[in-house]
């Protein structure tokens, strides 16, 4: 892996929702794009960053809504296991106006709305 970190392609179905991953992932941060796809009918998407500890990646997800022009920025959690990433699901709070998990409330990986595995 060279210092930019390898880009790697993942995809998540959940019934009819879709999600794109691009990352490139290095051994302490990430970045890249994602994208959701809600029932064909709009879309979130943006640039995803963050740092890694362990089989943890944590960071921001900075996107729009398909036809909205206003930018929203939220937490982002995912485990790596099994060659998958799954998105954990956590209790958000707002501070100064911006969006975290709260401390001191654990992150559920088994309530995933998305796995994703790599794509071809």
């Amino acid at each position: 892996m060279d210092d930019k970190g390898a880009k790697v392609v993942y995809r998540s179905i959940n019934k009819d929702d879709t999600a794109h991953f691009k990352i490139r992932l290095t051994e302490k941060v990430f970045y890249g794009q994602f994208e959701i796809n809600y029932h064909g009918l709009y879309k979130d998407s943006g640039d995803v960053n963050g740092i890694v500890k362990g089989d943890t990646l944590k960071g921001t997800f900075h996107y729009q809504t398909y036809g909205i022009p206003k930018w929203y920025r939220i937490p982002i959690a995912l485990l790596k296991k099994d060659n998958k990433l799954i998105m954990g699901v956590g209790a958000m709070e707002i501070k100064m106006n911006m969006t975290f998990f709260k401390k001191n409330v654990p992150i559920d990986y088994k309530h995933a709305t998305f796995v994703f595995e790599k794509a071809d």
